[in-house]
C-alpha cells in the first residue's frame, strides 16, 4: 500500500433526513484537494448524486427546497435551490458555521472577512486560536432580510442556533470565552435576549430543542477536561448519563472527522453515548434504549420518523446505515486489531507476525480514545510490514470517571506503567520478538517524548504535534494557561512552585537522557502545541548528538495528521514509513 491508495477513501458526513429521503455529502480528496458532493438516497434506492460542483456540504430540505453551503477557499456561500429551479445564492460570508431555516425565518452563524494585513492588538488571554489564527472576527448570528443583518454577537462566538418556530435558542461563548466554555441563551427574532438556559457556563458539545420547546446539551458544567458529559435538560433540572460518556472521544485520522449532536424528534431525544471504545446512538424517552451495535464508532445521523447514521470500524472507513446499509469504499477491507481488556482500561493489537516489527501508537487529548474506527495510519503501516500496539492507558475515556482522571497531575507515570505492562503482554501471547517504535501526536507527542527520556526500550520514535516544555507551554498554547494547569493540578503556573513544577513534569528536562532516534513532525500554524515545543526537544536532542530530524507542514495546523493539506498528509505517511524502517528493519 502507498499513501496514496491510504487516501483514497470516500467518507460519508453531514447526514440530514426529509421523511424517507436522505441528504448526505461524501467527502474526498482529489488533485491535492479536498472536495466533496451531495447525495440523496429516497427510499431503499441506490445514492444519487445531485450536485456536481465538488464543493457542497450541510445540505438541509426545508419545505421541498434544498440547502446546502457551497464553500471556497475566499468565501462560504448559502444556497437554495427549489425543485426545478436554479440554485439562488442567499448570504455569502468568509466562514459558515450552521444555519437554520424556519418557515421564511433564515438565520446564519458565519464570520465576516477581515483584513489580516492590519496589525493586531491583543487583549484577551484567548487572543489566537487554533485553526483559526489571531481571532480577528468572531461568529456572530445574522438574519437574512433583503441582506443579512448581525443580530447577535461581539467579541465573543456565536457557536449555533436552533429553533422550533416558536423558540430561538443559540450557543454563545460570550460569558465564557477565554476558557472555551458557552453558554444556552434564549433570543427573540430581533436577537434580543430572553432568558439565559443554561445555569453557568459549560462545556457543551451539542444541544437541541424540541417542538414542543423542551432544550437538550450534552457537556458538563465547569472547567474540568476530565470530567465525563451527561445529557442534560437545562430547565427541567435533570441529567442522565448514556453508556460511560454521553460524549464521543473514539478517534480517527479520517479527514472528515466526526461531528458530536443530540436531536430531538418529538419529545424523545437522540443522542451518541460512548462505552470503553465503542459509540453507540440511545433514544432517551421514557426509557433509554440503544440503538446501534457494538465495535463501531458513530460519525454522525439524523432522525426524523427514521433513524439514518453513518458510522467507521475498524476496517470499514464509511458505512450509512438507512433501511440497509450503504458501504462507500466496498473494495477496502482492513485489518481489525484484537481488542484486549486490561486493568480497567483497553488496549489493541494487530498482529502479522511475530518477527515483524512493532509500532506503538498513544492517542491524544489526554481525554481521548483508540476504539472501533478506522485509522488510515494503522492499515498503512500494517500493510508496510508491521505489528501495530495501541492502547487507551489512564486518562482515557469511555471507562468512566476515575479512570478518565487518573492521568491528571502526573501525565507520564500512569500511562507510560500502563502502555509497558501491555506491551509485556502482547510480546507473551503473540511471540512478538521484532525490534519496537513508538508515536504519537498532542499528549501522545508528550508521551513518547517523554518515553524516550526515561527509557531505551524503543529503537525509534516519532513525536508529532507534541510538547516537551510545559512552562513555555503555558504562555504559547491557545489553551496552555488554563488547561495545563488544571491537567497538572497547579494553581499558578508562574509562582516559583508553579515553574518549579512544571518543569519537573516536562520531558525537556530529561533530555540529555535521550538515545532513541526521534523525529517531530507539526504544522507551522499549531497553536494547541506551538511548533516551538518541537524547536526546543529538537535542538535538545541535537546538542546531545542524538540522531533527529524536524519535519515542519506550512499552514497546517494542529489537525495537521487528519485533516492537513493532503499533498502534506500524504508525505507526512511516507516520511514515518522510511524512519521507521530505517531504524526498525535496517
Amino acid at each position: 500500500m502507498n499513501a496514496a491508495d491510504a487516501y483514497s477513501i470516500k467518507l460519508a458526513t453531514d447526514l440530514s433526513l426529509s421523511g424517507e429521503t436522505l441528504l448526505f455529502a461524501e467527502k474526498y480528496i482529489k488533485n491535492g484537494e479536498y472536495r466533496s458532493c451531495i447525495f440523496r438516497i429516497c427510499g431503499k434506492s441506490e445514492p444519487e448524486q445531485i450536485t456536481f460542483g465538488e464543493s457542497e456540504r450541510l445540505p438541509r430540505m426545508v419545505n421541498d427546497t434544498l440547502y446546502y453551503i457551497r464553500y471556497s477557499k475566499e468565501k462560504e456561500t448559502l444556497i437554495s435551490m427549489e425543485s426545478g429551479k436554479e440554485p439562488r445564492d442567499i448570504a455569502s460570508f468568509a466562514k459558515i458555521m450552521d444555519y437554520s431555516v424556519s418557515g421564511n425565518n433564515i438565520l446564519i452563524v458565519a464570520a465576516e472577512k477581515t483584513d489580516n494585513d492590519l496589525p493586531f492588538y491583543g487583549d484577551r488571554l484567548k487572543y489566537r486560536f487554533n485553526g483559526r489564527g489571531l481571532l480577528r472576527s468572531y461568529y456572530g448570528l445574522f438574519a437574512v432580510r433583503d441582506n443579512p443583518v448581525r443580530i447577535y454577537g461581539g467579541k465573543f462566538d456565536v457557536l449555533g442556533v436552533r429553533e422550533n418556530g416558536g423558540r430561538i435558542i443559540i450557543e454563545t461563548s460570550e460569558f465564557g470565552d477565554d476558557y472555551s466554555m458557552s453558554d444556552l441563551l434564549e433570543i427573540d427574532a430581533g436577537g434580543k435576549p430572553l432568558k439565559r438556559i443554561t445555569e453557568n457556563s459549560a462545556d457543551i458539545h451539542d444541544f437541541d430543542v424540541s417542538a414542543t420547546g423542551r432544550i437538550a446539551f450534552s457537556g458538563h458544567y465547569g472547567l474540568k477536561p476530565w470530567e465525563i458529559s451527561s445529557i442534560i435538560f437545562p430547565e427541567e433540572g435533570e441529567k442522565i448519563i448514556l453508556g460511560k460518556d454521553s460524549n464521543n472521544t473514539v478517534i480517527s485520522d479520517s479527514f472528515a472527522g466526526a461531528r458530536y449532536s443530540v436531536k430531538f424528534h418529538g419529545d424523545d431525544l437522540y443522542a451518541i453515548g460512548q462505552e470503553k471504545s465503542s459509540s453507540f446512538i440511545y433514544r432517551v424517552g421514557k426509557e433509554i434504549t440503544k440503538l446501534t451495535g457494538d465495535r463501531r464508532n458513530i460519525t454522525c445521523y439524523d432522525v426524523s420518523g427514521m433513524l439514518a447514521y453513518a458510522y467507521s470500524t475498524q476496517d470499514h472507513p464509511s458505512i450509512i446505515h438507512f433501511q440497509k446499509e450503504y458501504d462507500l469504499n466496498p473494495a477496502v477491507s482492513g485489518k481489525v486489531a484484537d481488542a484486549i481488556d486490561m486493568d480497567g482500561g483497553e488496549g489493541f493489537v494487530m498482529f502479522r507476525s511475530k518477527d515483524s516489527p512493532t509500532l506503538v501508537f498513544i492517542h491524544g487529548g489526554p481525554h481521548d480514545s483508540y476504539g472501533h474506527s478506522y485509522f488510515i495510519e494503522f492499515q498503512y503501516m500494517f500493510q508496510n510490514g508491521y505489528n501495530i500496539i495501541f492502547t487507551n492507558p489512564p486518562g482515557s475515556t469511555g471507562y468512566g470517571q476515575e479512570y478518565a482522571k487518573a492521568c491528571v497531575g502526573d501525565w507520564g507515570g500512569p500511562a507510560f506503567n500502563y502502555i509497558k505492562k501491555f506491551i509485556d503482554m502482547a510480546k507473551k501471547k503473540y511471540g512478538i520478538n521484532g525490534n519496537m517504535g513508538i508515536t504519537g501526536g498532542s499528549y501522545g507527542g508528550f508521551m513518547t517524548n517523554w518515553i524516550v527520556t526515561q527509557s531505551n526500550m524503543f529503537k525509534a520514535a516519532i513525536s508529532e504535534r507534541s510538547i516537551s516544555n510545559l512552562l513555555s507551554m503555558v504562555g504559547t498554547s491557545d489553551i496552555g494557561f488554563w488547561f495545563n494547569t488544571l491537567e497538572l493540578d497547579i494553581q499558578r503556573p508562574y509562582t516559583q512552585e508553579g515553574m518549579k513544577r512544571l518543569m519537573e513534569l516536562s520531558p525537556i528536562s530529561y533530555a540529555e537522557n535521550v538515545k532513541t532516534p526521534t523525529m517531530l513532525i507539526t504544522g507551522e500554524e499549531d497553536y494547541r502545541c506551538p511548533i516551538e515545543q518541537a524547536e526546543q526537544f529538537f535542538i535538545a536532542l541535537k546538542l546531545s548528538n542524538v540522531e533527529t530530524e524536524l519535519v515542519r507542514y506550512q499552514g497546517d495546523n494542529h489537525e495537521h495528521a487528519r485533516a492537513g493539506a493532503p499533498k502534506n498528509m500524504l508525505d507526512r505517511l511516507e516520511i514515518k514509513l522510511k524512519w521507521f524502517d530505517r531504524f526498525l528493519k535496517g
